[in-house]
């Protein structure tokens, strides 16, 4: 058996590879407004950020798809930003709740 020349293993289809594009675009985008990402996850489509970044996003209406999802200890926020999934979480506090109890 005689070998053979190599062939090129193309892992990225194309939607995969403009898909993660986009995702790296987002990223750099966020990183050039002074965003920190405390978790890239690219199988996800998805960037965990610092809560007041995320405020800070919103507040300037770079996002939109906001939604809240409360646990026991921690509420974890979503919204979309250029196609990608950003998310941070807020822990629950006994402070939050101290003034309604008396």
């Amino acid at each position: 058996m005689g070998l053979t020349e190599p062939r090129p293993l193309n892992v990225l289809t194309p939607a995969l590879a403009a898909n993660l594009s986009r995702f790296n675009g987002a990223a750099r985008e966020l990183q050039a407004l002074g965003v920190r990402l405390l978790q890239i996850q690219p199988t996800e489509n998805c960037l965990v950020i610092q809560p007041e970044d995320g405020l800070r996003l919103q507040a300037q209406r770079m996002t939109e798809g906001f939604q809240r999802h409360p646990s026991a200890g921690s509420t974890r926020y979503t919204v979309q930003f250029r196609g990608v999934t950003l998310e941070w979480r807020e822990p629950i506090s006994y402070h939050d709740f101290a003034t309604s109890i008396h």
